[in-house]
């Protein structure tokens, strides 16, 4: 179906969203070998670095605890680490839900501090982004509402709350979001999948008119 394959692109968007910090991260092993490390030494290498500024990061934070941009890099840091990981381990999602507790708290603080739109909205990016990771579904709805909120007038950002809500199962938000969307983007290209999506998903909601049997129509016909 069309908008599956629209779905796959949606969440392609939201990893390359976090392309750079992913590239980074297998990068750094790569300096390490490229030094003198070699193999698996090079990968631990990789982690005790991330380790190392984590820490460092941790008591950042706790010193000053109200610096959401140490907050966020904590976040940074975590989510690297967490991708380096055994992929399924469960300290690769310990590192993703740490680093979405991190990038939580420098949310929190852009928002009470009066930080930039771009800074909150590059904030709450990354944060979907980790909750797509750890399949987070309902908390990736939650934090594509509050983008919507700052991009009133962003089709993408109303197409990302619908895509994020059909993998919640939260029918209703998704039609809503996706209505929103084609307001704003009649002509997009998504535009012919997403009304195909709405038609088929609101159906059900319209009762079906039972068709009338030819066989012994003119059954009673004369009451």
């Amino acid at each position: 179906m069309l908008v599956d394959r629209r779905k796959v692109k949606f969440w392609q968007k939201i990893i390359f969203g976090l392309m750079a910090v992913i590239m980074v991260a297998f990068l750094l092993p790569m300096a390490f070998l490229g030094s003198g490390g070699a193999g698996c030494g090079g990968a631990s290498s990789g982690l005790d670095q991330l380790s190392d500024d984590i820490a460092a990061g941790e008591s950042a934070v706790k010193a000053d605890p109200k610096n959401a941009e140490a907050w966020k890099s904590l976040g940074e840091n975590y989510v690297l680490r967490g991708n380096q990981q055994a992929q399924g381990s469960a300290e690769q999602r310990a590192d993703w839900e740490k680093g979405a507790a991190a990038y939580r708290r420098a949310a929190i603080l852009e928002t009470k501090q009066g930080a930039e739109r771009r800074v909150r909205l590059d904030t709450l990016e990354q944060l979907a982004s980790v909750y797509a990771f750890l399949e987070a579904h309902e908390k990736t709805v939650q934090t594509y509402a509050r983008i919507t909120e700052l991009s009133p007038k962003d089709p993408q950002a109303f197409l990302g709350l619908a895509y994020a809500a059909i993998s919640a199962g939260d029918t209703h938000t998704a039609v809503l979001a996706f209505t929103r969307f084609l307001e704003l983007d009649p002509k997009s290209a998504d535009a012919p999948a997403v009304k195909q999506w709405i038609k088929q998903n609101t159906q059900s909601a319209t009762p079906t008119p039972v068709p009338t049997s030819t066989k012994g129509s003119g059954k009673g016909s004369g009451s």
